[in-house]
Protein backbone atom coordinates (compact mmCIF):
# COMPACT_ATOMS: atom_id res chain seq x y z
CA UNK A 1 0.00 0.00 0.00
CA UNK A 2 1.03 3.24 -0.46
CA UNK A 3 1.29 6.00 2.04
CA UNK A 4 2.84 9.56 1.26
CA UNK A 5 3.28 12.07 3.61
CA UNK A 6 1.82 15.51 3.18
CA UNK A 7 3.60 18.68 2.70
CA UNK A 8 2.16 22.40 2.55
CA UNK A 9 0.86 22.72 -0.26
CA UNK A 10 1.23 25.58 -3.55
CA UNK A 11 3.62 25.68 -5.61
CA UNK A 12 5.39 23.15 -6.91
CA UNK A 13 9.04 23.10 -6.92
CA UNK A 14 10.12 23.40 -10.68
CA UNK A 15 12.46 20.47 -12.43
CA UNK A 16 16.35 21.82 -11.61
CA UNK A 17 16.61 20.12 -15.31
CA UNK A 18 13.95 22.69 -17.00
CA UNK A 19 15.01 23.83 -20.83
CA UNK A 20 15.36 27.69 -20.72
CA UNK A 21 12.73 28.04 -23.40
CA UNK A 22 9.95 25.96 -25.20
CA UNK A 23 12.40 25.14 -28.41
CA UNK A 24 12.40 21.59 -28.01
CA UNK A 25 8.34 21.63 -27.51
CA UNK A 26 7.34 20.73 -30.93
CA UNK A 27 5.34 17.57 -29.76
CA UNK A 28 3.49 19.37 -27.10
CA UNK A 29 -0.16 19.03 -28.70
CA UNK A 30 -1.72 19.83 -25.41
CA UNK A 31 -0.85 23.37 -24.86
CA UNK A 32 -2.77 26.59 -25.36
CA UNK A 33 -0.48 29.29 -26.45
CA UNK A 34 -1.79 33.12 -26.21
CA UNK A 35 0.69 35.61 -27.26
CA UNK A 36 -0.70 38.70 -26.64
CA UNK A 37 -1.12 37.69 -22.67
CA UNK A 38 2.29 35.76 -22.87
CA UNK A 39 0.84 32.69 -21.20
CA UNK A 40 1.33 28.73 -21.90
CA UNK A 41 -0.70 26.08 -20.43
CA UNK A 42 -0.31 22.66 -20.78
CA UNK A 43 -3.33 20.89 -20.17
CA UNK A 44 -3.69 17.81 -17.62
CA UNK A 45 -7.03 16.01 -18.78
CA UNK A 46 -9.09 15.93 -15.55
CA UNK A 47 -7.02 18.56 -13.25
CA UNK A 48 -9.80 21.33 -13.63
CA UNK A 49 -8.91 21.31 -17.49
CA UNK A 50 -12.22 22.56 -18.86
CA UNK A 51 -12.53 25.43 -15.94
CA UNK A 52 -8.87 26.86 -17.38
CA UNK A 53 -9.87 25.99 -20.99
CA UNK A 54 -12.83 28.19 -20.49
CA UNK A 55 -10.26 30.70 -18.88
CA UNK A 56 -7.60 31.00 -21.52
CA UNK A 57 -11.10 31.21 -23.94
CA UNK A 58 -11.60 34.66 -21.38
CA UNK A 59 -8.03 35.28 -22.09
CA UNK A 60 -7.57 34.98 -25.84
CA UNK A 61 -11.32 36.95 -26.38
CA UNK A 62 -12.97 34.02 -27.94
CA UNK A 63 -16.80 34.02 -28.08
CA UNK A 64 -18.70 31.66 -26.15
CA UNK A 65 -20.96 30.80 -28.75
CA UNK A 66 -18.77 29.67 -30.98
CA UNK A 67 -18.13 26.83 -28.91
CA UNK A 68 -21.50 26.63 -27.61
CA UNK A 69 -22.86 26.10 -31.39
CA UNK A 70 -20.69 22.91 -31.99
CA UNK A 71 -22.87 19.90 -32.59
CA UNK A 72 -21.15 16.16 -31.26
CA UNK A 73 -21.00 14.57 -28.43
CA UNK A 74 -20.41 17.22 -25.44
CA UNK A 75 -23.31 16.54 -22.72
CA UNK A 76 -23.17 20.07 -21.37
CA UNK A 77 -22.02 23.89 -22.76
CA UNK A 78 -19.56 23.92 -20.32
CA UNK A 79 -17.87 20.48 -22.26
CA UNK A 80 -18.12 21.53 -25.42
CA UNK A 81 -15.00 23.91 -24.89
CA UNK A 82 -12.83 20.85 -25.98
CA UNK A 83 -13.08 21.19 -29.07
CA UNK A 84 -9.53 22.40 -29.82
CA UNK A 85 -10.47 23.50 -33.32
CA UNK A 86 -12.97 26.36 -32.42
CA UNK A 87 -10.07 28.64 -30.35
CA UNK A 88 -9.31 30.81 -32.88
CA UNK A 89 -5.43 32.44 -32.82
CA UNK A 90 -4.67 29.94 -29.66
CA UNK A 91 -1.99 27.63 -31.59
CA UNK A 92 -0.20 24.70 -29.69
CA UNK A 93 3.53 24.75 -29.45
CA UNK A 94 3.44 22.24 -31.91
CA UNK A 95 2.03 24.94 -34.48
CA UNK A 96 5.05 26.76 -33.91
CA UNK A 97 8.29 26.54 -35.28
CA UNK A 98 11.27 26.42 -33.40
CA UNK A 99 12.35 29.60 -33.68
CA UNK A 100 9.25 30.78 -32.31
CA UNK A 101 9.10 28.42 -28.99
CA UNK A 102 12.83 29.54 -28.61
CA UNK A 103 11.12 32.97 -27.41
CA UNK A 104 8.60 31.13 -25.32
CA UNK A 105 10.80 31.40 -21.69
CA UNK A 106 10.19 32.61 -18.74
CA UNK A 107 13.19 35.25 -18.78
CA UNK A 108 11.20 36.78 -21.32
CA UNK A 109 8.35 37.30 -18.80
CA UNK A 110 6.19 33.94 -20.12
CA UNK A 111 3.72 32.47 -17.76
CA UNK A 112 4.14 28.80 -18.65
CA UNK A 113 2.28 26.66 -16.57
CA UNK A 114 0.63 23.21 -15.47
CA UNK A 115 -1.44 21.79 -13.07
CA UNK A 116 -0.87 18.43 -10.93
CA UNK A 117 -3.28 16.09 -9.23
CA UNK A 118 -2.97 12.84 -7.27
CA UNK A 119 -2.67 10.20 -10.16
CA UNK A 120 -4.76 7.34 -7.87
CA UNK A 121 -7.84 10.30 -6.85
CA UNK A 122 -7.62 11.87 -10.57
CA UNK A 123 -8.17 8.15 -11.78
CA UNK A 124 -11.22 7.94 -9.70
CA UNK A 125 -12.52 11.25 -10.91
CA UNK A 126 -12.10 10.48 -14.69
CA UNK A 127 -13.71 6.83 -14.45
CA UNK A 128 -16.65 8.26 -12.83
CA UNK A 129 -17.08 11.58 -15.54
CA UNK A 130 -15.86 9.21 -18.50
CA UNK A 131 -17.91 5.99 -17.86
CA UNK A 132 -19.49 6.13 -14.53
CA UNK A 133 -21.98 8.59 -15.93
CA UNK A 134 -21.85 7.68 -19.42
CA UNK A 135 -20.12 9.97 -21.07
CA UNK A 136 -21.49 10.34 -24.90
CA UNK A 137 -17.78 9.89 -26.16
CA UNK A 138 -15.92 7.17 -24.22
CA UNK A 139 -19.19 5.35 -22.71
CA UNK A 140 -21.39 5.42 -25.96
CA UNK A 141 -18.68 5.69 -28.33
CA UNK A 142 -14.62 5.04 -27.69
CA UNK A 143 -15.06 2.15 -25.35
CA UNK A 144 -18.80 1.23 -25.42
CA UNK A 145 -18.13 -2.33 -26.47
CA UNK A 146 -15.16 -2.75 -23.46
CA UNK A 147 -16.09 -5.58 -21.08
CA UNK A 148 -15.52 -3.33 -17.76
CA UNK A 149 -17.78 -1.23 -18.60
CA UNK A 150 -19.68 -0.13 -15.42
CA UNK A 151 -23.24 -0.73 -14.80
CA UNK A 152 -25.66 1.57 -13.43
CA UNK A 153 -25.54 1.51 -10.03
CA UNK A 154 -27.67 0.59 -7.47
CA UNK A 155 -25.27 0.46 -4.49
CA UNK A 156 -22.07 1.30 -3.30
CA UNK A 157 -20.48 -2.31 -3.84
CA UNK A 158 -21.55 -2.02 -7.67
CA UNK A 159 -19.36 0.71 -7.87
CA UNK A 160 -16.60 -0.22 -5.74
CA UNK A 161 -16.66 -3.55 -7.78
CA UNK A 162 -17.00 -1.95 -11.48
CA UNK A 163 -14.30 0.23 -10.54
CA UNK A 164 -12.14 -2.64 -9.44
CA UNK A 165 -12.63 -3.93 -13.21
CA UNK A 166 -11.64 -0.99 -14.35
CA UNK A 167 -8.37 -0.28 -12.64
CA UNK A 168 -7.22 -4.37 -13.51
CA UNK A 169 -8.52 -3.02 -17.41
CA UNK A 170 -5.46 -0.86 -16.89
CA UNK A 171 -2.70 -3.79 -16.92
CA UNK A 172 -5.11 -6.05 -19.44
CA UNK A 173 -4.86 -6.59 -23.18
CA UNK A 174 -6.38 -3.03 -23.77
CA UNK A 175 -4.57 -0.93 -20.81
CA UNK A 176 -2.36 0.52 -23.34
CA UNK A 177 -5.40 2.11 -25.02
CA UNK A 178 -6.75 3.43 -22.06
CA UNK A 179 -3.51 4.78 -20.61
CA UNK A 180 -2.94 6.57 -23.98
CA UNK A 181 -6.23 7.97 -23.67
CA UNK A 182 -5.53 11.77 -22.32
CA UNK A 183 -7.78 11.60 -19.34
CA UNK A 184 -5.69 8.59 -18.00
CA UNK A 185 -2.07 9.25 -19.39
CA UNK A 186 0.12 10.00 -16.46
CA UNK A 187 0.92 13.14 -15.84
CA UNK A 188 4.66 13.37 -16.08
CA UNK A 189 4.19 12.08 -19.65
CA UNK A 190 1.44 15.34 -20.10
CA UNK A 191 3.75 17.82 -18.90
CA UNK A 192 6.67 16.84 -21.00
CA UNK A 193 8.73 19.02 -18.00
CA UNK A 194 12.09 17.99 -20.05
CA UNK A 195 11.23 20.00 -23.02
CA UNK A 196 8.55 22.74 -21.48
CA UNK A 197 10.29 25.48 -19.24
CA UNK A 198 7.18 25.72 -16.48
CA UNK A 199 7.33 28.92 -14.74
CA UNK A 200 4.60 27.57 -12.73
CA UNK A 201 3.37 24.49 -11.50
CA UNK A 202 0.36 24.01 -9.21
CA UNK A 203 -1.57 21.09 -7.38
CA UNK A 204 -4.83 21.39 -8.63
CA UNK A 205 -6.21 22.48 -4.72
CA UNK A 206 -3.91 25.74 -5.14
CA UNK A 207 -6.08 26.86 -8.47
CA UNK A 208 -6.74 29.89 -6.00
CA UNK A 209 -3.38 30.94 -5.58
CA UNK A 210 -2.77 29.77 -9.57
CA UNK A 211 -5.26 32.91 -10.13
CA UNK A 212 -3.37 35.50 -7.59
CA UNK A 213 -0.11 34.96 -9.72
CA UNK A 214 -1.76 34.80 -12.79
CA UNK A 215 -3.54 38.14 -12.23
CA UNK A 216 -0.46 39.91 -11.08
CA UNK A 217 1.57 38.13 -14.43
CA UNK A 218 -1.43 39.73 -16.61
CA UNK A 219 -0.82 43.09 -14.57
CA UNK A 220 2.03 43.56 -15.35
CA UNK A 221 1.57 43.01 -18.97
CA UNK A 222 -1.00 46.29 -18.91
CA UNK A 223 -3.97 43.91 -18.86
CA UNK A 224 -5.44 43.56 -15.78
CA UNK A 225 -8.73 41.93 -15.17
CA UNK A 226 -11.09 40.06 -12.63
CA UNK A 227 -10.72 36.59 -14.47
CA UNK A 228 -12.31 33.38 -12.05
CA UNK A 229 -13.03 29.61 -13.00
CA UNK A 230 -16.17 28.23 -13.78
CA UNK A 231 -17.57 25.15 -12.22
CA UNK A 232 -19.62 21.93 -13.29
CA UNK A 233 -19.78 18.89 -10.80
CA UNK A 234 -19.54 16.09 -13.57
CA UNK A 235 -18.91 13.71 -10.55
CA UNK A 236 -21.51 12.79 -8.23
CA UNK A 237 -19.30 10.64 -5.85
CA UNK A 238 -16.96 11.76 -3.11
CA UNK A 239 -13.85 9.80 -3.18
CA UNK A 240 -14.02 7.58 -0.50
CA UNK A 241 -11.06 5.17 1.07
CA UNK A 242 -13.51 2.02 -0.02
CA UNK A 243 -13.14 2.29 -3.67
CA UNK A 244 -9.22 1.83 -2.78
CA UNK A 245 -8.90 -1.83 -2.06
CA UNK A 246 -5.27 -3.14 -1.57
CA UNK A 247 -5.24 -4.28 -5.07
CA UNK A 248 -6.65 -1.43 -6.65
CA UNK A 249 -4.30 0.50 -4.84
CA UNK A 250 -1.18 -1.99 -6.39
CA UNK A 251 -2.08 -1.28 -9.85
CA UNK A 252 -2.50 2.40 -9.92
CA UNK A 253 0.49 3.10 -8.07
CA UNK A 254 2.12 0.48 -10.23
CA UNK A 255 0.65 2.26 -13.32
CA UNK A 256 1.10 6.00 -11.98
CA UNK A 257 4.80 5.03 -10.54
CA UNK A 258 6.42 8.07 -12.78
CA UNK A 259 3.61 10.49 -11.27
CA UNK A 260 4.07 9.58 -7.42
CA UNK A 261 7.67 9.41 -8.02
CA UNK A 262 7.69 12.77 -9.16
CA UNK A 263 4.95 14.53 -6.93
CA UNK A 264 4.15 12.21 -4.49
CA UNK A 265 5.43 13.83 -1.34
CA UNK A 266 2.94 16.53 -2.07
CA UNK A 267 -0.05 13.83 -1.05
CA UNK A 268 -1.04 12.24 2.22
CA UNK A 269 -2.97 9.66 0.86
CA UNK A 270 -3.85 8.19 4.15
CA UNK A 271 -6.05 10.86 4.67
CA UNK A 272 -7.83 9.70 1.35
CA UNK A 273 -7.97 6.35 2.71
CA UNK A 274 -9.58 7.54 5.80
CA UNK A 275 -12.38 8.96 4.21
CA UNK A 276 -15.93 7.19 4.09
CA UNK A 277 -18.60 9.75 2.80
CA UNK A 278 -22.22 8.61 2.48
CA UNK A 279 -23.71 8.10 -1.12
CA UNK A 280 -26.69 9.03 -1.36
CA UNK A 281 -29.60 7.58 -2.94
CA UNK A 282 -30.12 10.96 -4.98
CA UNK A 283 -26.38 10.14 -5.97
CA UNK A 284 -27.40 7.12 -7.74
CA UNK A 285 -30.75 8.11 -9.43
CA UNK A 286 -28.38 11.64 -10.77
CA UNK A 287 -26.06 8.66 -11.93
CA UNK A 288 -28.94 6.74 -13.75
CA UNK A 289 -30.21 9.84 -15.34
CA UNK A 290 -26.70 10.90 -16.61
CA UNK A 291 -25.89 7.73 -18.26
CA UNK A 292 -29.58 7.54 -19.79
CA UNK A 293 -28.81 11.33 -21.01
CA UNK A 294 -25.35 10.59 -22.57
CA UNK A 295 -26.41 7.60 -24.24
CA UNK A 296 -29.31 9.95 -25.81
CA UNK A 297 -27.01 12.05 -26.90
CA UNK A 298 -24.66 9.83 -28.39
CA UNK A 299 -27.43 8.63 -30.61
CA UNK A 300 -28.29 11.61 -31.69
CA UNK A 301 -24.60 12.77 -32.47
CA UNK A 302 -24.13 9.95 -34.65
CA UNK A 303 -26.83 10.21 -36.45
CA UNK A 304 -26.03 13.52 -37.35
CA UNK A 305 -22.63 12.33 -38.44
CA UNK A 306 -24.50 9.93 -40.48
CA UNK A 307 -26.49 12.32 -41.89
CA UNK A 308 -23.42 14.73 -42.66
CA UNK A 309 -21.52 11.93 -44.23
CA UNK A 310 -24.82 10.96 -46.26
CA UNK A 311 -25.14 14.77 -47.50
CA UNK A 312 -21.13 14.62 -47.95
CA UNK A 313 -21.38 11.84 -50.54
CA UNK A 314 -24.29 13.51 -52.14
CA UNK A 315 -22.56 16.61 -52.51
CA UNK A 316 -20.05 14.31 -54.06
CA UNK A 317 -22.53 12.90 -56.67
CA UNK A 318 -23.67 16.15 -57.66
CA UNK A 319 -20.47 17.59 -58.13
CA UNK A 320 -19.49 14.27 -60.44
CA UNK A 321 -22.57 14.84 -62.38
CA UNK A 322 -21.79 18.06 -62.65
CA UNK A 323 -18.55 18.02 -64.22
CA UNK A 324 -20.03 14.89 -66.79
CA UNK A 325 -22.54 17.27 -67.67
CA UNK A 326 -20.03 19.97 -68.09
CA UNK A 327 -17.97 17.62 -70.41
CA UNK A 328 -21.05 16.44 -72.47
CA UNK A 329 -22.00 20.09 -73.26
CA UNK A 330 -18.65 20.75 -74.33
CA UNK A 331 -18.61 17.64 -76.26
CA UNK A 332 -21.79 19.04 -77.80
CA UNK A 333 -20.46 22.43 -78.77
CA UNK A 334 -17.54 20.91 -80.48
CA UNK A 335 -19.89 18.54 -82.61
CA UNK A 336 -21.99 21.21 -83.35
CA UNK A 337 -18.83 23.61 -84.16
CA UNK A 338 -16.95 21.07 -86.13
CA UNK A 339 -20.64 20.67 -88.09
CA UNK A 340 -20.82 23.82 -88.74
CA UNK A 341 -16.97 23.99 -90.40
CA UNK A 342 -17.60 21.12 -92.43
CA UNK A 343 -21.08 22.65 -94.17
CA UNK A 344 -19.07 26.03 -94.74
CA UNK A 345 -16.49 24.56 -96.13
CA UNK A 346 -19.05 22.10 -98.79
CA UNK A 347 -20.87 25.41 -99.44
CA UNK A 348 -19.03 27.18 -102.09
CA UNK A 349 -18.70 23.67 -104.42
CA UNK A 350 -22.24 23.46 -104.08
CA UNK A 351 -23.37 26.44 -105.49
CA UNK A 352 -20.84 26.91 -108.05
CA UNK A 353 -21.97 23.36 -109.54
CA UNK A 354 -25.40 24.74 -109.45
CA UNK A 355 -24.40 27.76 -110.91
CA UNK A 356 -23.08 25.48 -114.16
CA UNK A 357 -25.86 23.11 -114.73
CA UNK A 358 -27.98 25.90 -114.84
CA UNK A 359 -26.25 27.78 -117.39
CA UNK A 360 -24.58 24.77 -119.51
CA UNK A 361 -21.29 25.63 -118.21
Amino acid sequence: MSVRSAEVRGRVAISASRPRNAAKAGRIWNSMVVPQSKVVFVNVSKNASTSLKWLTAELSGQDPATFHSVMGLAPTRQQTIHRRASFVDVPKLVDLDEDERAEISPENGWFIFGVIRDPRVRAWSAWQSKFLVGNPRHAWHKFRDAPWMPRVPESDADVVEDFAKFVQALRGPGGADLLNDSHFKPQTQALGESVVPFSHLYEVSELPLMLDDLRAHLEAQGLPGTYTLTRENETPLAVAGRVFGDDVLAILDDVYASDIERFGHLWDFDAVLAKDPTWAKEAFRDIAGRVATGQRIADLALGADRLRDEVRDLEKARRADQRQIAGLQARVADLEAALERRTLRGFPGAVAGRVRRTFGA
